[in-house]
């Protein structure tokens, strides 16, 4: 299971506590103002140098949540720019994201808002195999935000595992858990043991210095090792 670390402000310091404390990659913002950290993330111009800066010294992959509404977005050139610098996958809601993402060179993780447990949406969603005559999915991951924000933070129930369990068993490309709930690293067991693709942890749980964030990242990954080799895997 992978570990991504969402920063709660483009940040080099904490950017660099996260890559060193072992996250797999770590996400970005722009174009949005971040529900969980209550942050303003700028536009392409405002954020780029900073995002080059973090790019170039963390050696983790480095991803980018472009913006929250389609009229809004980085260009299809400044999503290629932003390829050049380092960022190596996108991470969008579906309802933001415009057709053209598919084509571009960066690894695509879309975003569901919601679950009502019916099974079309989430698998046909999730299965885009592009371009045409392909043999692999165009979707890289979904991102699984279905938290409504009213319950932001409460603590991570059963009947939270396995509805994502339910989701994860229909979309067409591994699972990303993200910390809208407070899942603890004794919750984060249960995922790596059904298999879920990843877990991006956010300020919920990792709060919002470069300390708190490398002391979280390391915990998080030790709990998941931990499991996986418990596991055999």
């Amino acid at each position: 299971m992978k570990l991504i670390v969402s920063l709660p402000r483009n940040d080099i310091e904490m950017a660099k506590a996260a890559a060193a404390s072992g996250a797999d990659a770590i996400k970005l913002h722009m174009n949005v103002e971040h529900r969980a950290s209550g942050t303003r993330f700028g536009s392409f111009s405002e954020e780029r140098d900073t995002v080059r800066a973090i790019c170039q010294a963390v050696d983790c992959e480095v991803g980018l949540m472009p913006g929250a509404d389609i009229a809004n977005l980085p260009t299809r050139a400044e999503m290629d720019a932003l390829f050049e610098i380092g960022i190596s996958f996108v991470d969008i809601y579906t309802q933001h994201m415009p057709l053209w993402f598919l084509e571009l060179k960066q690894k695509l993780i879309v975003a569901f808002d919601s679950f009502d447990g019916f099974v079309e949406p989430a698998f046909f969603m999730s299965h885009v195999y592009w371009p045409r005559g392909a043999n692999r999915n165009r979707i890289f991951m979904v991102e699984a935000s279905i938290t409504k924000p009213e319950d932001y933070g409460k603590p991570f129930s059963y009947h939270d595992a396995r509805r994502l369990r339910i989701l994860q068993e229909y979309v067409d490309a591994p699972l990303l858990v993200p910390t809208q709930k407070h899942i603890s690293t004794d919750d984060t067991k249960w995922l790596v043991r059904v298999g879920t693709g990843g877990l991006m942890i956010g300020a919920i749980v990792a709060g919002s210095t470069a300390e708190s964030i490398g002391e979280a990242t390391a915990k998080y990954r030790k709990a998941i090792d931990d499991e996986l080799a418990a596991l055999g895997q």
